[in-house]
């Protein structure tokens, strides 16, 4: 146990030099390799707005997320509801299933082989959470993988700050009104050619400012663009 304590602090260690989020999202998946039952989502949460959560990080299973996704579980996703007004960590256990949708979201995740979860929600903003769920085909998540599971989970929210945060600034970075359009259609899930024809461009104009704005923010993906833009209150959506 305490060779894997002293493993797991070391790969939290290793995050804080983490460059950008991938490098830090890679970091964290380390870590759950040596715990080996876990899997998890990270993501932002809008404290108020039910249908404004973007994912940042994801180990589950390809096909469950596109299921998830298909079905716009994120908007009745129970676990995802219970951050809004929780501000400690929790478990699957205390997590209010409210509605026949939410009952059967849960069964068909149970029916997938995950059995507990553990949630932590983490402010990134007046508006906005980062919350981190993890996922075990375990009965119970025992407290030693909790306590370092924590760990790794406050060390990600310290540097996911330190990153979105360190090297820009709402001051020092400016979109175009063109530039906002595109990268809110973003936000809703629209792709490039949808965004062309909504704002009746050329798809190689809304490629030309999509560049614009990941060039500005510092961003490596239009994902991370839109989380960025977000945290420093540049679109709203």
């Amino acid at each position: 146990m305490l060779h894997l304590f002293e493993d797991a602090l070391n790969s939290v260690e290793n995050m804080q030099n983490s460059e950008n989020i991938n490098q830090l999202n890679a970091e964290f998946r380390s870590i759950l390799t040596k715990l080996k039952h876990f899997v998890h989502t990270a993501g932002l949460v809008h404290k108020t707005r039910v249908t404004e959560c973007y994912l940042i990080d994801s180990t589950y299973p390809d096909d469950w997320m596109q299921h998830y996704i298909d079905n716009c579980y994120q908007n009745i996703d129970p676990v995802i509801a219970t951050a809004r007004h929780e501000f400690l960590p929790y478990g699957w256990g205390s997590v209010g299933v409210r509605n026949k949708s939410q009952k059967n979201m849960m069964q068909e995740f149970q029916d997938i082989g995950f059995r507990s979860g553990y949630a932590v929600p983490l402010p990134v903003s007046p508006s906005m959470l980062l919350l981190v769920g993890m996922a075990s085909n375990d009965k119970e998540i025992n407290f030693r993988d909790r306590t370092i599971l924590q760990i790794a989970i406050n060390q990600y929210h310290a540097c996911y700050m330190q990153i979105t945060n360190g090297g820009t600034s709402k001051e020092d970075c400016s979109l175009s009104d063109r530039e906002r359009e595109c990268l809110l259609w973003v936000a809703q899930g629209k792709n490039t050619l949808e965004i062309s024809s909504i704002l009746n461009i050329s798809d190689n104009t809304v490629k030309y400012h999509l560049k614009n704005i990941m060039q500005k923010l510092g961003a490596h993906n239009r994902i991370q663009a839109v989380v960025q833009a977000i945290n420093l209150g540049l679109i709203h959506p």
